[in-house]
């Protein structure tokens, strides 16, 4: 009775003895099991629809994803167009399925799916190579702009921001020659802690290109026991030279390259050095106006000297050195000038090493002559001496320091003390007056008196008991101490140390016409 007015099917189950189907619901379904289902299916008619519109209906899906993806995903950002997409994709999956599960139509939608899935992906992926390739190219350009602009800084001296440049490249073998040589200019310009960083920057991405390790290790040393111009370090000059004892490439001053060094002055030092650009042999004077002045002064007084340089540079004049440059590097203002190959006056002011008297008279005429030139320009040296005046091997003559002088006679040190040689000032000199070419005279008058005697023509044990005597006490006549010099120098060198301005020579070239007649009667 169970089974009467149904469809029975019989076939076998177990295991071994019947073939087994793969379906979705199991993978290992009885063939008769199968069977049933197909004919429970036609009886109650649950077959799987297409209707003739399902074609159109895929055709018009397959038409809005093309619009979409051809017209509007382009246009879209990458998070929008992703959103968007899969909104469109879960959409189209939710409805087949819902429409299948309650309606039985089948609704095919896999070319419709496949085209969103293509061309969202291959939008995507060209947009990303668009993209990559133009932030490569930007990258390449950035990577050139820095290096250019690197090698710009580096160019004019400006060694920190070309490093900040080029720390931003990639460090190829050419960029590790372009820091190298950045190292070595950093150590020209004695900063050799600076130089220490760019060597272990090149260090921590090739630890063997060239002499990186050894150079890195001699910097840190070297920055270690060197201290150039640091704020509150007041080094005496002869401590405060471009010179160091480490094995480091030739210091530079500007553009210069130190050789050696010549000597030490009141406010700096003098060094040998040559211009690589015209291979010339230079005198470089330096001054380091932080140390010798106060804070307040120092940049006021730095403006005038460099304008009083490049004042001074204009005179043209055989007895007059050649100023050919001047600037300021790091720590150290300079004056480059021509290098003489001589010995300064300072050599023939004692007794036992005297010049002949026609030979001294000829030397101030000479320089009468260049300071007669530098007055009518206007300019007046201030710092008359014998260190001041060079005596050439070749026997010319020359006179050093102009446009120098004015800022060591016009301005005191931290101690107070007024900068320059007060024995050689004149009486306006040390009383504060304004001084013009007569004050120049009368320091050559001592210089003429000096060279002519073996001593100065004022004297004191005191700066203060000296600078009395120059303002009022006469000078001793110098032939009570060389019987040899006739009246007639007697009465120049009195001429030119006359304390009242208008009984000294007016002009210079008046004392050099009398010195050559005079040096014609010898």
């Amino acid at each position: 009775s169970v089974f009467k007015d149904k469809i029975v099917l019989i076939g076998p189950t177990a295991s071994g003895i019947y073939n087994a189907l793969v379906t979705p619901v199991s993978t290992n379904f009885p063939g008769v099991e199968m069977t049933a289902n197909v004919v429970e299916n036609i009886i109650h008619q649950n077959f799987l629809k297409k209707p003739y519109w399902t074609r159109m209906f895929e055709l018009g899906i397959l038409l809005i994803f093309g619009i979409y993806t051809i017209f509007i995903l382009p246009k879209l950002k990458a998070k929008t167009a992703s959103i968007i997409s899969l909104i469109l994709l879960l959409t189209l999956i939710f409805s087949v399925f819902i429409i299948f599960n309650t309606q039985g139509i089948w609704l095919p939608m896999i070319y419709p799916t496949l085209l969103l899935l293509f061309g969202y992906t291959f939008i995507t992926s060209r947009r990303f190579l668009i993209t990559e390739r133009a932030k490569e190219k930007v990258e390449a350009d950035s990577v050139e702009t820095n290096k250019m602009l690197g090698l710009s800084f580096q160019g004019q001296g400006m060694l920190d921001l070309a490093f900040d440049k080029f720390r931003k490249c990639p460090v190829d073998d050419s960029m590790k020659d372009l820091l190298y040589n950045l190292g070595l200019d950093f150590e020209r310009k004695r900063q050799f802690s600076k130089a220490a960083a760019v060597y272990e920057y090149i260090q921590k991405h090739d630890p063997k290109y060239k002499d990186v390790s050894t150079r890195q290790t001699k910097m840190r040393a070297a920055g270690e026991t060197m201290i150039f111009g640091a704020p509150g370090k007041k080094a005496p000059i002869a401590e405060s030279t471009v010179m160091v004892d480490v094995e480091v490439e030739k210091p530079t001053l500007g553009r210069y390259e130190i050789i050696g060094e010549l000597g030490k002055g009141a406010m700096g030092i003098v060094y040998k050095g040559r211009d690589p650009k015209i291979n010339r042999t230079v005198a470089i004077k330096t001054i380091r106006f932080d140390q010798e002045f106060e804070e307040d002064q120092a940049k006021e007084i730095k403006e005038r000297f460099f304008r009083e340089a490049e004042a001074a540079g204009i005179l043209n004049h055989p007895n007059i050195v050649t100023i050919y440059d001047v600037g300021e590097d790091y720590d150290l203002s300079y004056i480059a000038m021509e290098f003489l190959e001589g010995n300064d006056l300072d050599k023939y002011c004692k007794k036992e090493n005297l010049l002949p008297l026609k030979k001294v008279l000829e030397i101030c005429a000479k320089v009468c002559d260049a300071l007669d030139y530098a007055h009518q320009k206007g300019i007046v040296h201030r710092d008359i001496k014998p260190a001041n005046i060079v005596l050439l091997k070749n026997g010319e003559v020359k006179v050093t320091d102009f446009g120098i002088a004015r800022i060591t006679s016009s301005s005191k040190t931290q101690t107070g003390i007024i900068l320059g040689t007060p024995s050689y000032m004149s009486p306006e000199q040390v009383l504060g007056k304004k001084v013009d070419g007569r004050s120049d005279i009368f320091s050559l008058g001592v210089v003429l008196y000096e060279l002519s005697t073996g001593e100065k023509p004022f004297k004191g044990e005191s700066i203060a008991t000296l600078m009395y005597q120059i303002a009022n006490v006469p000078h001793p006549s110098p032939r009570l101490i060389n019987d040899l010099i006739p009246t007639a120098g007697e009465e120049i060198i009195n001429r030119a140390l006359e304390k009242d301005l208008e009984k000294r020579y007016q002009r210079s070239s008046e004392m050099a016409e009398d010195l050559r007649k005079l040096a014609q009667e010898l």
